[in-house]
């Protein structure tokens, strides 16, 4: 499937949810072209920047729809955002305007399974960080609170990891591993999102 991508420093994972700013010509193109079929577009997710305040694009990334369109204060295109499914980059084009269109191989979702006793914690400390940011519980309306795979990957776009792993992570076939980890890294008190949402 081809997907035009939109690069961004925060990873959005199937089901998540993200408010976008759409300002340049090649990205008010993207959107329009992404009303005309079903096909959407791809949120690339780039490396945290070197020392020249660049970051290459990982080969993971999501594919994603537009749930709501809007015009902002400062009168530029609004848009939320819904990831359907994670894919891995193929092949990777630059148009003429600058506009990325990959080649991409889409991902089979993480299975949805039931939280165990141990894993409630994750459902607990999830619904006080939305309790705490309510901007963030808008954007998630019917929340899964006893889906292992749903708020794993809510996580996963709200704590500030290691872009690295949270490819890692990203990349495995089911929501064990990240689930594993996130019970290592989860503790009562420090629990705050990232400050890219």
């Amino acid at each position: 499937m081809k997907l035009a991508l939109l690069p961004l420093t925060l990873h959005l994972l199937p089901e998540g949810r993200v408010p976008l700013r759409i300002f340049e010509p090649r990205y008010v193109r993207m959107i329009a072209e992404a009303e005309k079929d079903d096909r959407g577009f791809g949120i690339g997710m780039l490396e945290d920047a070197d020392e020249t305040g660049k970051g290459d694009l990982y080969m993971l990334g999501a594919r994603v729809k537009i749930v709501d369109f809007y015009t902002l204060e400062d009168g530029m295109l609004g848009i939320t955002v819904e990831a359907t499914e994670r894919f891995r980059i193929r092949e990777l084009a630059e148009e003429q305007d600058g506009l990325l269109q990959a080649e991409v191989e889409l991902l089979d979702n993480w299975r949805s399974c039931a939280l165990s006793p141990v894993e409630q914690i994750l459902s607990d400390k999830l619904q006080e960080v939305f309790e705490e940011y309510p901007e963030l519980a808008a954007l998630h309306p019917e929340p899964r609170w006893q889906d292992a795979a749903w708020l794993t990957q809510r996580w996963l776009e709200v704590l500030p990891i290691k872009n690295d792993y949270i490819q890692m992570l990203m990349g495995e076939p089911s929501c064990h591993r990240a689930l594993t980890f996130l019970l290592s890294m989860i503790r009562p008190d420090d629990v705050r999102p990232d400050q890219q949402h």
